[in-house]
């Protein structure tokens, strides 16, 4: 019978040749399912080549910084006043702000009118802001007109007229602006947030309303800025093509005769956290899908805290395909939208959740916010999400500092609270490390799932979404404490 089934050498030669190809050719084929299934090595980092700062201080104790950077013939001037809203007196919140937009409202010399020419006329732009622990003036312009810059720069601080004309038609401006935004419920629950958090703190003072700026004289903003306008108290940082040498040159020529003096520093102080839930509703009328703001305490940007924070705010809402917002958004179908930030300062700062949802679903989302930030709180992050939150900073880092408005921000930090250029410049190997337990265990030192949780909109169409809250503690849109209600009893004076 073997001889039936014995195969012919031709055939043999045939079989073994093509048996051969088939298992030379499957090689390829595993070696290629091997390679799908192992992810190619990450690209290396960008590099991260900040501009250098070269500082120098001058003889009245002025410090002059330089950012030496090649490029549009543009210099931008920036003047950083170390006092900013916590300096304001307690009476009188919001005379830091007032007194920093009223500089360019006027010298001894020229009129408003005739300030805002000179400006346009070297191609110039102007801005003022005031900031929790700061005051800046950002001034931009064509580089061959430095000296005009400084000699008009010059003249607002060395002879600045605050006159009863100008600070009434400045008044009348920034009330407009809060009659802007005294339908804003994303202004307001700011506001009311900061009200609440910050109480007996100097950083309270950002909280102002228009009986505040009304209440501001001629007098408190002379003595404002002759107390906190001081070569001492202030720092100029110069962006552009030109050196050191000539900066300080010039700065010294148009400044040397402003006069430094003893300048009284608020120290920085860590606030009471927040440690009880607290529901609070402001009734801002003809806002019919309700903002949620949830927030509470967190580091200052100066503390160790600071980036795994960073990693923690991008885990939780920092972007659409963060927790929050793939949950109250595209899982439950909660809210329009729903993202954290992180907000610092040099005392603290201040971790914040605001969504946008339907009024008939308030309680849900309330809930389901403060769900997801409890679930931090009580078992660390799984590190792929870590991971993948580091990614994303790491990545669009050096994608900011691209834009100008973004470096020139930067800076002001770095010069604001002292952070030195490696603050930023060792980005990558600060976020690197941090892993889920070093995000567990910062969590745990906060009380991030007590926090104040304020819901602005219309009482008519919200307040009754609200009966299930064991207690409420009900504000008009100025900010002003109504009354205190509590499940199951009649609203009771406060």
């Amino acid at each position: 019978m073997s001889s039936l089934f014995q195969i012919p050498p031709k055939l043999k030669i045939i079989l073994t040749l093509l048996l051969f190809f088939l298992l030379w050719g499957s090689i390829p084929s595993f070696s290629q399912e091997k390679f799908r299934k192992s992810p190619p090595p990450p690209d290396p980092l960008p590099q991260l080549n900040l501009p250098e700062i070269k500082s120098a201080v001058l003889s009245n104790e002025l410090s002059v910084s330089v950012v030496q950077q090649k490029g549009p013939p543009i210099i931008t001037l920036q003047l950083m006043v170390l006092s900013g809203e916590k300096s304001s007196p307690p009476d009188l919140p919001g005379l830091a702000s007032f007194t920093t937009r009223m500089l360019p409202r006027g010298t001894a010399a020229f009129s408003f009118s005739e300030i805002q020419e000179r400006i346009e006329s070297i191609g110039g732009d102007f801005s003022t802001s005031t900031h929790m622990d700061y005051s800046l003036i950002n001034f931009s312009f064509l580089e061959q007109y430095l000296d005009e810059a400084l000699q008009l720069l010059s003249r607002m601080i060395l002879h600045p007229d605050f006159n009863k004309q100008e600070i009434a038609n400045l008044k009348r401006s920034i009330n407009y602006e809060l009659m802007d935004n005294s339908t804003n419920p994303k202004f307001l629950s700011k506001r009311l947030l900061y009200h609440i958090l910050f109480q007996d703190h100097p950083y309270q003072n950002m909280a102002y309303t228009k009986e505040d700026i009304n209440q501001i004289t001629q007098k408190d903003i002379s003595e404002f800025f002759e107390n906190h306008y001081r070569p001492n108290n202030a720092k100029i940082t110069l962006v552009g093509n030109l050196s050191l040498s000539t900066a300080t040159r010039k700065v010294s020529h148009y400044l040397n005769t402003w006069r430094n003096q003893d300048v009284k520093k608020i120290p920085p102080s860590f606030p009471e956290l927040n440690k009880k839930l607290k529901i609070c509703f402001m009734d801002v009328p003809r806002v019919k899908n309700p903002i949620i703001l949830v927030g509470n305490l967190a580091s200052p940007i100066n503390h160790p805290d600071f980036f795994p924070f960073t990693v923690l705010n991008q885990v939780l809402g920092g972007t659409p395909t963060s927790r929050l917002f793939m949950n109250l958004r595209e899982s439950k179908g909660y809210a329009f939208y729903s993202f954290s930030r992180l907000e610092l300062f040099k005392s603290c700062g201040v971790f914040s959740i605001e969504s946008k949802v339907r009024p008939q679903v308030i309680f849900d989302s309330v809930q389901a916010v403060l769900n997801e930030v409890k679930k931090v709180t009580q078992e660390p992050i799984p590190s792929d999400e870590i991971e993948q939150a580091k990614s994303y900073l790491i990545g669009n880092f050096p994608l900011a500092l691209d834009h100008f408005r973004s470096l020139s921000l930067q800076l002001a930090k770095i010069q604001a609270y002292n952070l030195g250029q490696y603050h930023w410049e060792d980005y990558y190997e600060k976020i690197k490390p941090i892993g889920a337990e070093g995000v567990f265990k910062v969590v745990k030192k906060y009380p991030l799932s007590k926090p104040v949780v304020i819901i602005a909109g219309e009482k008519e169409e919200t307040f009754d979404y609200l009966q299930k809250f064991e207690e409420i503690y009900v504000y008009d849109s100025k900010g002003k404490l109504k009354y205190v209600q509590r499940k199951k009893e009649k609203d009771e004076s406060y």
